[in-house]
């Protein structure tokens, strides 16, 4: 329970009340002290003192009463002109709503530590802000995308329903519509959840070898790029050490290399080659497949963005290995410095 009393405001005002009071009782001791009357008297020719005296002026009394009241009023006055800036600061929190974060405190005068405090408090607005927007663009971009397999499942299910004369090719046509249309929810899904983790930070960073993970995902991928005809090739150290959350870490080099794989030409070769430095260490991944156009590059990292229909995918491959580089205290980019049609190079970096 706050304490008005008890206040910043109000202690504020005390030691206003204090430091401006005192001195005034302090003179007036003095002038108690000092102002005497002294008489002396001559006996035999030695003088001698026959009375002390204090005069206390009336004026002074109520001059010091008067002053007590106004002392307190010019603290409290000083201390609310001081304090006024917190309180627009906490105004403004209790205004700001859990689903209106566009409010500013948009301070730019007072004292410097007050306006610093403000504009840090509008930084956090801004992340929060934009973490609310990505969310919502998120929960849109996600309902859409599951949209589409739960309509096939559905529609599958009427269909077979109401077919006057099914068969049992028509019933194994049908149950392999809805396998494929669920292994595509279940691999948004999968997406999704491996995108909030890394978004979480919620990474479990050990030492392990980051040669292993690539050769790991190269034998998993290997089946896929043999039935496209396709080569994969490792390069690296013998053994990479590095810090890294082995689950996802696997997770965003098996993304670039099926992206890789999917737009890849038959008869070319996907080249995977990790790079160790003292600090950092990087995965890059190579295709020769068509390439990105510079105008849509810009869109890579964005979910659920493809840019070819005709190649499947859910477009969180890319998105959900950069989260991942992030939580690594690294990141994805694309090399642009390509030339067009000879295919794209990610390279993902993590901090060792």
């Amino acid at each position: 329970m706050t304490r008005p009393w008890w206040s910043l405001r109000a202690r504020l005002a005390v030691l206003g009340f204090l430091a401006s009071y005192l001195p005034v009782l302090l003179l007036f001791g003095v002038i108690l002290v000092t102002d005497t009357e002294t008489t002396l008297r001559t006996l035999d020719g030695a003088e001698v003192v026959r009375s002390t005296s204090t005069h206390r002026s009336a004026w002074v009394s109520w001059t010091i009463l008067a002053l007590a009241p106004a002392a307190a009023a010019l603290a409290w006055w000083w201390a609310g002109r001081a304090t006024a800036p917190i309180e627009r600061v906490r105004a403004a929190a209790d205004d700001i709503g859990g689903t209106d974060l566009s409010r500013r405190i948009a301070m730019d005068r007072g004292p410097a530590e007050i306006v610093a405090l403000a504009a840090s408090f509008d930084a956090m607005l801004d992340r929060l802000e934009q973490a609310a927007a990505t969310q919502w663009r998120l929960i849109d971009e996600t309902s859409h995308e599951l949209r589409v397999p739960l309509s096939v499942l559905m529609t599958n299910a009427e269909v077979l329903l109401d077919h006057p004369a099914p068969t049992v090719e028509i019933y194994r046509r049908g149950l392999q519509r809805s396998r494929a249309a669920s292994e595509r929810l279940q691999t948004t899904i999968d997406h999704l959840l491996v995108d909030a983790r890394a978004r979480a930070r919620a990474v479990d960073r050990r030492p392990a070898d980051l040669m292993a993970l690539v050769r790991g995902v190269v034998e998993h991928a290997g089946v896929l790029a043999a039935g496209k005809e396709i080569g994969l090739s490792v390069t690296g150290p013998p053994a990479a050490v590095c810090s890294v959350d082995e689950p996802t870490m696997s997770r965003a080099i098996s993304n670039l290399v099926d992206n890789a794989i999917r737009y890849a030409p038959a008869g070319s070769t996907v080249e995977i080659d990790v790079e160790v430095t003292g600090a950092e260490a990087a995965v890059t991944v190579t295709d020769h497949g068509p390439g990105i156009p510079a105008g849509e590059r810009e869109h890579v990292f964005q979910r659920f963005w493809r840019g070819r229909r005709d190649v499947p995918g859910t477009g969180l491959g890319l998105p959900i290995a950069r989260q991942i580089a992030l939580a690594h205290g690294g990141d994805l980019t694309l090399d642009p410095s390509r030339p067009g049609g000879d295919g794209c190079a990610f390279r993902l970096t993590l901090h060792r």
